[in-house]
């Protein structure tokens, strides 16, 4: 909860229907307080921050989830965040009309909304009050986010008028700049033009299309391949119509958000199990039942660099007859010798994993995303996913940069030997200075740095000096937890990369981060 609490415009709303919100959500946060270790605390100041008390990011989840169930009405979590008190969170829970009806025992503990409340003259107030933090950032010159690159040159681009060397890609490989690349991709926009005739079941499949499916299910090892127009609707389409009301879907809690919303929109009973923790998918496996499960994992998580444990999750998955779904967005190009992904990391056969999700825009530099599976599976997807159905085909030009990216990869297996080169000696640097990288293994690179004033501040220090990193903090990540995310790419050099290392030490001891 934010301490930029100043100015927040509450809508009408009756004086004892305040009192009771108030008391209710003192009730809840006093109780969820009192569950943290160490913690005695009997009462709270209706006007105390509640962050500096020590509601952390899974706090503000917990009571969000329990005000919802007393009132029932929806709360979003990144505007709960905005607020600071109680009485801050009081009026805007009385702004909220019921998305539901309470029962009998919530409705004693939940007071009455008049039809009245909730309704304001200014419809784009409740926009306005998600925007603070955002508009805060900017007057003071501390908005990070959507930096403009105006010109790329390998390892180094020109972003806001400044040259620095680029820490925050996806492209693992290097491969952005590529000739060959380039190339193709110029001699399919001369056949076939820039765009397409439509959606993939109409007219807009070209014989690149095909190639790239094939070209995909080879590289992964499976029956087939379908392509996608977007890497977040890959997982949004396929986890909604693999699984629906009545089944199961079970992930882990620090899946990709394209993940989490697939499995919410699939309706499909929604579990999520401990990080990286077999007992805790184990319990939620037991859940399942005998109801249609899948679980989906991410292979490489994108904000902490960590990778599942795959072996112990198909272990599994095949006890409780769950079908398997990998993300392998950030392991395509990445893990294995020579960049086949997870699987080839751990050494695992090729009907291991059920379903191969994976995006066209990092290593493979362009644009989409793609399943690999078994023929029913690809078959199913594309009659009934409605993300490929209604969604315009992805242009033959970016299709053939794909092509040309595994070509690429197939004959240059030196570039996935000159990451792992390169991850090791930044990570090890990163180490050797003091800083806290989490649990990386992989190019992704988180550097922890406690608070978000801080992780500000170092963002600015880097980007002054030439550097162009990467500000994360919650909601993104916990709100214990933010972080510079950096990745290092195949295209560094050991001088870019001791570059990088000798900047970020004068940030961290300018900010107090290094001793």
């Amino acid at each position: 909860m934010n301490k930029e609490s100043e100015g927040v415009v509450s809508p009408p709303r009756s004086p004892d229907t305040h009192e009771n919100t108030d008391v209710l959500i003192h009730n809840t946060i006093l109780e969820w307080l009192k569950k943290q270790p160490g913690n005695d605390v009997e009462t709270v100041d209706y006007d105390a921050s509640l962050f500096e008390l020590g509601v952390d990011s899974m706090g503000v989840a917990e009571i969000t989830t329990e005000i919802e169930a007393l009132t029932g009405k929806r709360l979003v979590s990144e505007e709960v965040f905005e607020l600071e008190t109680i009485n801050e969170l009081s009026a805007y829970v009385d702004s909220l009309k019921p998305y539901r009806k309470l029962t009998a025992a919530a409705e004693v503990a939940s007071p009455t909304v008049s039809a009245a409340e909730g309704t304001s003259g200014d419809l784009l107030e409740h926009y306005r009050r998600l925007n603070r933090r955002v508009t805060q950032l900017k007057e003071d010159d501390l908005y990070f986010f959507e930096p403009v690159i105006s010109e790329h040159d390998d390892a180094w681009v020109v972003a806001e008028g400044k040259r620095m060397l680029m820490l925050g890609s996806y492209e693992y490989l290097g491969l952005l700049g590529h000739s060959h690349l380039k190339e193709t991709a110029i001699a399919a926009i001369e056949k076939f033009g820039t765009g397409h005739h439509g959606v993939r079941l109409l007219a807009g499949t070209t014989t690149v299309h095909k190639e790239l499916e094939a070209r995909l299910a080879n590289f992964m090892q499976a029956e087939n391949a379908i392509v996608f127009s977007s890497g977040y609707v890959t997982n949004l389409a396929t986890i909604s119509t693999l699984v629906g009301p009545g089944d199961c879907v079970i992930g882990d809690q620090w899946n990709h958000a394209s993940i989490i919303d697939g499995c919410r929109m699939s309706g499909a009973d929604f579990l999520e199990f401990k990080h990286n923790d077999i007992d805790s998918l184990k319990e939620k496996l037991a859940l399942g039942g005998d109801r249609r499960t899948l679980v989906v994992v991410d292979a490489v998580f994108s904000m902490d660099g960590d990778i599942i444990d795959l072996p112990g999750v198909i272990d599994l998955c095949r006890k409780h007859n769950a079908l398997l779904m990998v993300d392998e967005a950030h392991s395509l190009g990445v893990l294995g010798k020579t960049g086949r992904g997870v699987q080839e990391h751990f050494d695992l056969d090729a009907g291991d994993i059920d379903i191969k999700m994976g995006t066209l825009s990092k290593t493979l530099a362009g644009c989409g995303g793609f399943v690999a599976a078994k023929e029913e599976v690809v078959t199913y997807l594309r009659h009934h996913a409605r993300g490929y159905i209604f969604s315009g085909a992805l242009p033959s030009g970016q299709a053939s940069v794909a092509i040309a990216a595994l070509d690429v990869i197939e004959q240059e297996p030196e570039l996935v030997e000159k990451l792992r080169l390169n991850q090791e000696h930044y990570l090890s640097g990163l180490k050797a200075l003091g800083f806290d990288t989490a649990k990386s293994c992989t190019p992704i690179v988180p550097v922890m740095t406690r608070t978000t004033d801080i992780v500000l501040e170092m963002t600015w220090i880097c980007r002054s000096e030439g550097l162009l990193v990467i500000p994360v903090a919650y909601p993104a990540v916990p709100m214990d937890a933010p972080r510079l995310r950096t990745c290092v790419s195949a295209i560094h050099s050991i001088e870019d990369i001791d570059f990088a290392l000798d900047v970020l030490a004068r940030a961290g001891k300018q900010t107090g981060l290094l001793t």
